[in-house]
């Protein structure tokens, strides 16, 4: 950790403690020496700077073996908040949670229409005001330009207006980017794949642990790229292919499982059906398309890690990751492991939260003290 008298020495010094108390909870002044090196006497400044800008605050007392209790301090919760939120074709969820991650409350809403209306009333059903949030993340079904402001596609929000008439401090996101978001908190992989099935499909790709948007924000939407069926029962192309979207989710899936004679209404819930069945056959040919999409990405980024997640990717379970995983070892690529994601609940949500307090303890923790009030602390 640094030290000395310049404000920016200062404001490292405050990011650094800042950090250790969300990694660690509550420490004493004694144990932020030990992890950083500062003096006593700076590290009793760097508390004191903390809690006074509300950083920080006192967080009881840690018993010793002699003498006195040692007073803790833990990062303030209160200092910021912030909101996840999943909207999709017919529904707006929200959660809100503190700057430790300690959620709030949350809601949802049956409905679509003015985005910016039926979030402020969603949030204030869950006891919150839009303008008292100091991040806000969506995600959508659609493709959003790289720096959060726009949507460039999402025919899936056709009953949704002013998207991209939000406040500054709303973020939009990809969903399956944000589940790749959240996925990562399972894996010490900091490289991975994460393909997506569910009523259409997509891919996440988070590269040395940061999600790759692409340029124009298209990073992941595979489901425009073109390649042959490669199941011979219920094909759907011939020999010059057609796009990957047409192949899987829940209306491709379902026909599928027709064609193999296994009844499936063309939904999330028949195709779902279908493949807990685990007809083998049809079971197969799935496993053939997944395989088959996700093997561009792997020989182009060398992942590692392949995790299939979605709703139709978790309703196949062991047998499609183990099917797919034996799919992609036939082929001459690199080894690459595949897992199904180990996240449960609305991973969509989940992950618009984390980012948005990603987002927000990044400029929290940059600006330190001095940015509680504009200027150095003395």
């Amino acid at each position: 950790m640094s030290t000395g008298n310049p404000t920016v020495f200062r404001t490292l010094n405050e990011r650094t403690a800042l950090t250790l108390l969300l990694e660690h909870g509550a420490l004493t002044r004694a144990e932020l020496e030990t992890h950083t090196g500062l003096s006593k006497a700076s590290a009793a400044e760097v508390l004191r700077r903390l809690e006074n800008s509300g950083l920080a605050r006192k967080a009881g007392h840690k018993p010793g073996n002699a003498g006195p209790a040692a007073q803790m301090w833990a990062l303030d919760g209160s200092a910021a908040r912030v909101a996840g939120v999943d909207l999709t074709t017919r529904s707006i969820e929200v959660s809100v949670a503190d700057l430790t991650g300690r959620v709030l409350g949350g809601h949802r809403t049956e409905a679509t229409g003015d985005a910016r209306l039926l979030l402020e009333e969603t949030l204030a059903a869950a006891g919150f005001r839009l303008d008292e949030l100091d991040q806000v993340v969506v995600g959508v079904p659609g493709i959003v330009e790289a720096e959060g402001r726009r949507l460039r596609q999402a025919v899936q929000l056709a009953g949704w207006t002013g998207l991209d008439d939000l406040p500054g401090h709303v973020r939009l996101e990809n969903d399956v980017n944000l589940v790749a978001i959240r996925e990562q908190q399972e894996h010490q992989d900091d490289s991975f794949v994460l393909f997506w099935v569910g009523a259409g499909v997509g891919a996440g790709a988070v590269l040395d642990g940061t999600v790759w948007r692409g340029v124009t924000g298209r990073g992941g939407e595979v489901g425009s790229v073109i390649v042959p069926d490669p199941v011979s029962k219920g094909r759907v192309y011939g020999h010059d292919g057609g796009p990957l979207g047409a192949l899987l989710g829940a209306e491709p899936l379902a026909a599928l499982a027709a064609a193999h004679g296994v009844t499936a209404e063309p939904t999330l819930d028949g195709a779902g059906r279908a493949l807990r069945e685990a007809d083998p056959r049809f079971l197969s040919d799935v496993a053939a398309r997944v395989a088959l999409g996700v093997s561009a990405a792997i020989g182009v980024l060398d992942p590692g890690l392949v995790v299939l997640a979605g709703p139709l990717c978790i309703a196949g379970g062991e047998p499609l990751r183990a099917l797919v995983a034996g799919r992609l070892a036939e082929t001459p690529l690199v080894p690459v492991t595949v897992a199904l994601s180990a996240v449960d609940g609305n991973a969509v949500l989940d992950g618009a939260l984390c980012y948005a307090l990603d987002l927000t303890r990044e400029r929290v923790f940059q600006a330190g003290t001095a940015g509680r009030t504009g200027e150095s602390h003395p």
